[in-house]
Order: structure tokens, then sequence, then C-alpha cells
């Protein structure tokens, strides 16, 4: 087999492998291997600084394609405008997501974290009937309105809490797994707010479950007519398959911006009516990590569907 063969074999499986990482996941026969994009990224940047080396400029030039293929396709899978836009005179609506399990040891920093965080709506997954308890007796006088279903099997269940009023509620299953939806008044629109919490893919036999739970999420997102919130801890990196054809197919944008160095499971996505004008982490000095939150308002084209 000749030299030129040789590269060309290499260059070509250099291109599948990226193409096979950035497909649907439907079509994608490398499954979760998605959640290390990041890293073949690294690895085609340094496969072609090591081509550099030996001047092989064909698979040079191949490596950096691929590099910059990956690097367009994990900034598609965040929230990619180069400037959030301003905040307006218009209501603003403050969006809050905590997994609560990692947090009993101190449980009551945690309460504290929550009530200093100026949160409109508090998406809690994760929540034992004890903690449940707790946390209605001391967060009622911030949030008056709130709602807890629980998984029979495990007893762990996911909560809204909110400052407003709920307009209605509204509870969905995947199998025995409980998701929420709330309708609640902002500027005037009535907007839906839906909290979930997608069990870990541990396995690749847990994936089918996975896929039908993002599914089950999604039919009901593309059901609500009115703009819509979804939050949750997903289990799934940002640039996962899975997030990545479940915002597609729901119509959904993200919050968070990419970050090479973290690898947050939890998100919140929103309909194109609202703009996400703020993002960040909830911390404590506990963790860096304890949460997430956002603030959105309703933008010009929903002001001028209402026209």
């Amino acid at each position: 087999m000749g030299r030129n063969t040789i590269k060309n074999i290499l260059g070509m499986l250099i291109l599948g492998v990226t193409i096979a990482f950035i497909l649907p996941t439907e079509f994608s026969f490398l499954g979760n291997l998605a959640n290390y994009t990041v890293h073949l990224m690294f690895g085609m940047l340094a496969m072609g600084l090591l081509f550099l080396a030996l001047d092989e400029k064909r698979l040079l030039f191949t490596c950096f394609v691929a590099c910059g293929i990956l690097c367009l396709h994990l900034k598609n899978s965040s929230n990619n405008v180069l400037k959030l836009p301003t905040k307006t005179v218009a209501e603003v609506l403050n969006v809050g997501q905590l997994n609560i399990a990692s947090t009993h040891d101190h449980i009551f920093e945690t309460i504290e974290s929550i009530k200093q965080s100026n949160l409109d709506i508090l998406s809690l997954q994760e929540i034992n009937p004890d903690v449940a308890q707790l946390l209605k007796k001391e967060l009622n006088e911030i949030y008056p309105h709130k709602v807890i279903v629980h998984r029979m099997e495990d007893f762990l269940g996911l909560g809204i809490f909110s400052k407003l009023p709920f307009l209605k509620i509204d509870t969905f299953y995947n199998g025995d797994r409980p998701n929420l939806c709330v309708d609640i008044k902002c500027a005037d629109r009535d907007i839906a707010i839906v909290s979930s919490y997608v069990y870990p893919e541990l396995s690749s036999a847990d994936s089918p479950e996975v896929q039908d739970h993002f599914k089950e999420i999604k039919s009901y997102v593309q059901s609500k007519s009115c703009p819509i919130i979804t939050v949750g801890d997903y289990n799934q990196l940002q640039f996962s398959n899975y997030l990545k054809d479940f915002k597609r197919s729901a119509l959904l944008n993200d919050s968070r911006r990419f970050q090479f160095f973290d690898n947050p499971t939890d998100h919140i996505f929103f309909s194109s009516q609202f703009d996400c004008v703020e993002f960040q982490t909830i911390s404590n000095r506990y963790t860096n990590h304890l949460g997430i939150k956002g603030s959105y308002q309703l933008n010009n084209a929903t002001a001028n569907v209402e026209e």
C-alpha cells in the first residue's frame, strides 16, 4: 500500500469520525461518545500540530478542518450571541434550577442561598419527602405558591416554587417519571414553565429510556402555544446529541454560553418569544455549582404578535 493511499485513508477516517460525532442521535452509531466532542476537538488540534511538525500538509489541513467543524458544532450547541440582549423596562422573569440531592449535609446553607438568589421561579430536583416538608416551611414566606410531585419507586421528586400565582398546574409522565408544568402570568402574557429530571444514561441499555423521555418533553412543549421555558437537570452535557435534537425539534434556545472546562448537566431553555438577558451559576461556600439562574424578558416579536 502506497504512502499516498495511507494518507488518504487516514484523512477520510479523521473526517468520518468528526462527522459521526455531530450526527443526530438516531443516525449516530457512536451514541454517547458525543459527550467527548471537546476531547476530540483538542485531539484534532494536537494532531494537526504534529502533522505540521512532520510537514504533512494534507493531513495538517484535514485535522484543522475537522477541528474547525467541531468548534462550530460546539458553538451552535450553546447560546452563541456575541452579546446578551440588554434589559429593558419590561418585566424580568428570574428562573432558577437546583438539584437538591447533593446538599443534604448543608441543607440550611442551601436554603439561605435560595433566599438570596432573587428568583421568581425555582425548579428543584431529587427532593425526598423530609426535605420537601422542610423546603415548604422555610421558603413559604418568599415562595407562597409551590407544587411537588414524587416518583413512587424511590420517592424522589421535583418541585416548582414561585412568587407568582399559578394559573394552571399540569403533571405529565414518562413511565413513572413525573414532569411538571405551571402556567403563570408575566407582562400580561400567559407563559409556561416546564421542569424535568432525566435520569442519567449509565450504560447503552439506558439509551432508549433517555431518548423516550426527551421525546415526551418535546411533545409536551410542542403542544403549548404560549411562550415557554423548560428547566431541569437533564443529566446531559450541553453538546450531547440528545439535547441538540431536543432543542432543534422543540424550537428552544439555550441560555448558557459554551464552557470548555465545565461540564454542567442542568439547563434552562427558552422559546423564541423570550430574550435571555442574564445567565449565571449559583454558588455558595460549599460548592461552585449549586445551580443556575437566568433572567428573561418577552421580546418585541411577542409584542408584535399581541398587536
